[in-house]
């Protein structure tokens, strides 16, 4: 059955209409390449700058016990270690914290702000910040450390709103895991 020369034509006229619009949506598609492409690009310029910051805050504050962890993340251990289990991915952990901004050292957040009678709060290991992620499983009941965490590794490129924090804004925290309970 050959088709009638109405439906011809309006097939034409749907592929030309068509064309447009996937002309658009793989332009689309390059913008969102370029976009994250911009982004990565601006991630990696932060992450030197956040470098750069905490080592003239380490120097300028005489700090020689900080660790780095390959991610540039930066741990320094207020107490000596304990022993015995870590916390593991999707253990229930019972801290105290202090939050603070890095350039400023003015606290955006604290655990005793929830308050609970113990002053601490629980997450589960996996659900804070990549950088609580990282340190919460070296650390041992008792342990105390103050991190430096550069933005990649906090709230990035997107910030927290809610909390009051800008986009690509490194943080610094102390913690005190106080107990924790594994899966």
């Amino acid at each position: 059955m050959q088709p009638t020369p109405a439906f011809t034509l309006l097939r034409r006229l749907l592929w030309a209409l068509m064309l447009p619009l996937l002309l658009l949506g793989t332009a689309a598609c390059d913008d969102d390449n370029n976009s994250q492409e911009e982004l990565n690009r601006l991630i990696e310029e932060q992450k030197v700058k956040d470098e750069a910051a905490i080592q003239a805050y380490l120097t300028a504050n005489n700090i020689t016990n900080a660790t780095r962890t390959s991610s540039g993340l930066y741990v320094i251990r207020t107490n000596t270690p304990g022993t015995g289990p870590t916390p593991v991915d999707k253990a229930q952990v019972k801290t105290k914290y202090i939050g603070r901004y890095f350039s400023s050292g003015l606290r955006f957040d604290a655990s005793i702000d929830n308050g609970t009678e113990c002053g601490c709060a629980v997450f589960t290991v996996g659900s804070v910040i990549p950088a609580w992620n990282e340190v919460l499983v070296t650390m041992h009941k008792g342990d105390r450390v103050t991190i430096l965490v550069p933005s990649h590794l906090g709230y990035g490129a997107a910030g927290n709103p809610g909390g009051g924090i800008p986009a690509f804004t490194p943080l610094m925290f102390d913690i005190e895991l106080i107990d924790f309970t594994n899966p």
